[in-house]
């Protein structure tokens, strides 16, 4: 992951947009664990098109400081996901699930969709926060994912 280099002050912004309170974190830069951990990836290597199951379909909808992408399964709301713009990089985040994604089929499909909406806008990377340290990375969110930063609370 040698092409992406973190600007904290360039991220905390997107996530701000997204809901998250970076502010509230500062970079990581000691030793023991991390209240948090930045991830990110290339836009390209996010699998397209996005995998929907049975009955699945993708609703996209701009909502000034993000877009946002909904997962339905047969018309019903299954899972959502949010992105914000910057400069070469987006920022997603503002997961819900209201269907069982255990297997992380759905996160995956709304992880592609968001994907393509950061390609579409010109972002190269794509970043997402998770709470704690990578062990507990959502299923979705494991293939291809690198660890950018710790980050802790202030």
């Amino acid at each position: 992951m040698t092409d992406f280099e973190l600007r904290w002050d360039t991220v905390a912004p997107l996530f701000a947009a997204l809901g998250e309170d970076p502010h509230g974190y500062s970079l990581h830069d000691g030793s023991g664990s991390a209240d948090a951990t930045v991830l990110a990836i290339p836009t390209g290597d996010i699998p397209q098109p996005p995998k929907l199951p049975e009955g699945g379909g993708l609703a996209e909808a701009p909502l000034g400081d993000y877009d946002a992408v909904e997962l339905t399964i047969w018309g019903r709301p299954a899972a959502k996901g949010l992105v914000s713009f910057g400069d070469g990089v987006a920022a997603i985040g503002g997961f819900e699930f209201t269907a069982d994604d255990a297997d992380g089929r759905l996160g995956a499909a709304v992880v592609s969709a968001l994907a393509e909406e950061a390609f579409l806008e010109g972002a190269e990377w794509l970043v997402t926060i998770v709470d704690g340290d990578p062990a507990s990375i959502p299923a979705y969110l494991e293939q291809g994912w690198a660890e950018a930063a710790k980050v802790r609370a202030r």
